[in-house]
C-alpha cells in the first residue's frame, strides 16, 4: 500500500490492530494479484499473521473485499461531496469534483482498480451496497451538470454523453496510473477537469479554466 493509500487505512483507526493490518495486507496483494488469485493464507503472510487470526477480523476472502469496496466507495463520495461544496458556480463545481476525483483515482490507483474492477466479485447483497455507493457518488456531479444546465452554462444535449463520458475518464485513470506516468496526480486532474467542461460545452469565460477551483 502506498502512501496516499493510507487515507484508507485511517478510516479504519479505530478497528483493532490486527484488522488493520489484514486490510492493508489484503489492498496490497489484491492490488498485485487480482481478487481471483488471491488467497486468505497469502493476506496473512503478508500481514504477518496467522490464516486462523485473520478469520477472528473477517470471516471470508469476499468480506474482505467488501471491507475495502465499502471504505473506498465511502472516502470516494465524501471526498465528491466536499469538493462539491466548497463552489456555488455550477461550472466551479463540476471542475472541482472531477479534478477531486481524478486526483483520487491516480493516487490511489491500487486500491482504485480494486474498486472499480473486483466488484462484480461480491456477493449480490454487498454488490447492491456499491452500486448504491457509486450511484450516491454519481448524483453530486449530475446535481452539479443540471445546475450548469439551468443557469445555462451547460449545453443541454452535451449532458448525457457527457455525465457518462466524465465518468469513464475519471475511473479509467486507476487503470494506467502510475505505470504510464508522464505527469504528476494534480496536473492530470486539472486537465481532465477541464477537459469536462468542454465535454458540457461549458457556456462561460475563462476563469474556471486558469484559476481553478479555490
Amino acid at each position: 500500500m502506498t502512501a496516499a493509500d493510507d487515507a484508507l487505512a485511517r478510516a479504519w483507526a479505530k478497528r483493532p490492530e490486527g484488522a488493520r493490518r489484514l486490510f492493508r495486507a489484503a489492498v496490497e496483494v489484491i492490488g498485485e494479484h487480482g481478487y481471483h488469485g488471491t488467497s486468505t493464507r497469502a493476506v496473512a503472510a503478508r500481514a504477518g499473521m496467522s490464516p486462523a487470526a485473520m478469520y477472528m477480523h473477517f470471516p471470508t476472502k469476499e468480506d474482505l473485499l467488501y471491507q475495502i469496496s465499502r471504505t473506498g466507495h465511502e472516502l470516494t463520495l465524501e471526498l465528491v461531496r466536499d469538493a462539491a461544496a466548497g463552489a456555488d458556480d455550477p461550472a466551479e463545481r463540476v471542475h472541482a469534483i472531477v479534478t477531486a476525483l481524478v486526483r483520487w483515482h491516480a493516487e490511489h490507483s491500487t486500491v482504485a482498480r480494486i474498486l472499480q474492477y473486483e466488484h462484480a466479485s461480491l456477493s449480490d447483497v454487498h454488490r447492491s451496497e456499491i452500486i448504491a455507493l457509486r450511484r450516491r457518488t454519481e448524483e453530486v456531479l449530475r446535481e452539479a451538470i443540471d445546475d450548469g444546465v439551468r443557469t445555462g452554462r451547460f449545453d443541454a444535449a452535451a449532458v448525457p454523453t457527457g455525465e457518462l463520458a466524465i465518468m469513464s475518464l475519471a475511473i479509467d485513470v486507476a487503470r494506467w496510473y502510475p505505470v504510464q506516468r508522464r505527469r504528476g496526480p494534480e496536473q492530470i486532474a486539472r486537465a481532465y477537469a477541464d477537459l469536462a467542461l468542454r465535454i458540457l460545452n461549458w457556456n462561460g469565460g475563462p476563469e474556471v479554466l486558469e484559476a481553478g477551483p479555490g
